[in-house]
């Protein structure tokens, strides 16, 4: 009686935890020469009289995302990666599977479609992959919110969005 079992409901066998030392390491590889990129190539973009300095967004985003890239690869080294409690399997790696194809699908047909049109669907596709239910909320918010972000940015900040049929 002084046994406990552990109980899985695939193999009937516990699997350890997952690091995620690896992936955190190799991403913050890849994000590290990404944002030195972004940050050089926005230092080069012109100053415009009317509008200010252009690359204020994109050095902000930069900077910040050195900074997160750096912690990632700080805790990694240091071993204090999260862990998983096991791998992807079933209904989670499916979940996870379809965000990859509609962002991927929402990158290839942004420019031809435009933001609004390509942003709606997309939004409502991935709350449908994250098994949201309520219709009304759903539509609401996958409405609002790319018309709010294109009228923020397109119409308040004046950074042009994909148009796409609207040209």
């Amino acid at each position: 009686m002084g046994r406990r079992r552990v109980v899985t409901a695939c193999i009937g066998v516990s699997m350890p935890p997952v690091s995620m030392k690896k992936v955190d390491i190799i991403a913050a590889l890849l994000l590290l020469p990404v944002c030195l990129y972004v940050l050089y190539e926005s230092g080069r973009w012109p100053l415009l009289p009317d509008l200010g300095n252009p690359a204020w967004i994109p050095r902000g985003v930069a900077v910040c995302l050195l900074l997160a890239a750096g912690l990632l690869l700080v805790r990694a080294l240091q071993g204090r990666s999260l862990t998983l409690p096991s791998r992807l399997t079933g209904a989670d790696r499916a979940r996870v599977l379809w965000v990859a194809v509609l962002t991927g699908g929402y990158v290839i047909l942004l420019e031809r479609l435009g933001f609004i049109a390509t942003t709606a669907p997309f939004l409502f596709g991935f709350g449908l992959v994250l098994r949201e239910r309520r219709w009304v909320r759903l539509l609401l918010f996958a409405t609002v919110v790319p018309i709010a972000v294109y009228l923020l940015f397109d119409t308040a900040l004046h950074v042009p969005l994909p148009r796409g049929w609207f040209r």
